[in-house]
């Protein structure tokens, strides 16, 4: 039943990409399947357990199967050309084409990505949010068949339950993946953050090619892939991977169509967001962020009903996952301060521990040396063409707004200093993948790797 139901999760993700547009190419259709697969399967299993079906297998494989059908007679009506567009993308393909220096960085990544998917499979996940919310709530819903009525959520059973910062309000994208395969019969949750990663590598290589070309693409997949952070929270199966390849492929897909302007780009990034928020409360400033830019836009273009789609896309999960919060009670002491208001020590602290984290390079490695080194080189094309222009725009705005919530917080749980050394490190790492995806596909060095698609190719 586990392997039916990863099935299902994905041929949801991947006929929903085709629903979006058969335009997409086949390496994006996949990467993204396994991601938008499992958004769609945790928000059916919040919408399930609302109207009180139980969350054990013959309903859930029965609505994914019932969502799998109606996307596929959605893309039977009304992509007529899916198929041929398949088709068309696995005959592109040709061994002429192939570049040394692509082939070259692909097996390293693939090589390396082995190691990592073995290590995630192997070692249980030991981080303090795991244990203590996560995985234990993924466990004990797939056990009890339910979210909303979870036993460790009884304040009899757990007094402090409703205290500030429980995990009860914890978004529960993550949390109902794991019962998802507990509930099918898995024995670890592991293979939720194992292949959550794996899929993601596919699809930012495959958004990177659409500007780099292929050899930019792969050392950059390479590259990020390599940075500490990323290789160490994806090999120990920590959760704050899932929501860095929502809100990084959100963004990047932001800048994507504000490049080609075509419609499918923006309908995924906001589908992106979507998942984002529901990975974490955090990725507010990334729904904030990209939709101020396009409501901007929008008052220029006057696309009006572009940016309400992308809205309807980002908004609902948020929506749905509040109402269903305040129908059950699912609430904590709140921990935010709702007045604006002036400490010039609290700023000082989270002002300084954010700039050491940007230049340590133990956590991030070259992430933003690299960065600042290509921002410096495609300065001129940014500042004459807005090469990469809202992508920027969108990594400063969303890193701003996350320092305004950690400046708003009401650290009274915990000490500012602990808060942000396990909080704010797990965050930012959501920006490796977007700045290596800046640093390798703006106007000035993709174009070297462009000219380098020439070289170095298997020929007959």
């Amino acid at each position: 039943m586990l392997y039916f139901g990863l099935f299902l999760s994905i041929a949801s993700g991947f006929a929903f990409m085709h629903c979006l547009s058969v335009k997409f190419t086949l390496i994006e259709k996949v990467g993204l399947s396994f991601p938008l697969g499992m958004a769609f399967t945790s928000f059916l299993m919040l919408l399930l357990d609302q109207i009180g079906i139980p969350l054990t297998p013959t309903p859930l494989l029965a609505s994914q199967t019932l969502l799998l059908a109606g996307l596929c007679l959605f893309v039977c009506f009304y992509r007529k050309d899916a198929w041929s567009s398949l088709r068309e993308s696995v005959s592109r393909f040709s061994l002429k084409d192939v570049n040394l220096v692509w082939l070259l960085f692909i097996l390293a990544t693939v090589y390396v990505e082995y190691m990592n998917f073995s290590k995630c499979m192997y070692y249980p996940p030991t981080d303090r949010d795991s244990l203590s919310g996560f995985e234990t709530i993924g466990y004990i819903a797939g056990m009890e068949h339910t979210f909303k009525g979870l036993s460790i959520f009884d304040k009899s059973y757990m007094p402090g339950i409703h205290g500030p910062a429980s995990y009860i309000t914890y978004a529960p994208l993550v949390q109902l993946c794991y019962a998802y395969v507990y509930s099918l019969g898995a024995e670890t949750s592991k293979i939720i953050p194992a292949l959550m990663y794996l899929f993601f590598l596919v699809a930012f290589y495959g958004a990177a090619s659409r500007t780099a070309g292929r050899t930019g693409a792969s050392v950059a997949t390479f590259f990020m892939l390599l940075t500490p952070e990323m290789l160490g929270f994806s090999s120990l199966s920590m959760t704050n991977v899932i929501h860095a390849v929502f809100a990084s492929l959100s963004v990047i897909y932001m800048s994507l169509w504000f490049q080609t302007r075509e419609k499918k780009d923006l309908l995924l990034c906001g589908a992106l967001l979507g998942g984002n928020i529901l990975s974490r409360t955090e990725g507010i400033v990334f729904i904030a962020a990209v939709l101020l830019l396009l409501f901007v836009d929008t008052l220029r273009s006057k696309r009006y009903w572009d940016f309400a789609r992308a809205s309807l896309w980002a908004l609902v999960p948020l929506i749905v996952w509040k109402i269903y919060s305040k129908l059950n009670g699912l609430y904590a002491e709140s921990i935010a301060i709702t007045y604006p208001f002036w400490d010039a020590e609290k700023a000082n602290i989270v002002a300084s521990y954010m700039w050491t984290l940007y230049k340590h390079t133990q956590y991030y490695g070259w992430t933003f040396i690299v960065f600042l080194i290509t921002f410096l080189v495609n300065l001129w094309f940014l500042i004459r063409k807005k090469d990469s222009l809202y992508l920027l725009l969108a990594i400063g705005l969303s890193s701003l707004f996350y320092i305004i919530i950690l400046y708003q917080i009401d650290y009274k749980w915990d000490t500012i200093q602990n808060v942000l050394s396990y909080s704010a490190k797990r965050f930012l790492f959501c920006f490796v993948p977007m700045l290596w995806y800046f640093s390798l596909t703006n106007h000035a060095v993709s174009a070297v790797f462009r000219r380098m698609e020439g070289f170095l190719r298997i020929r007959d």
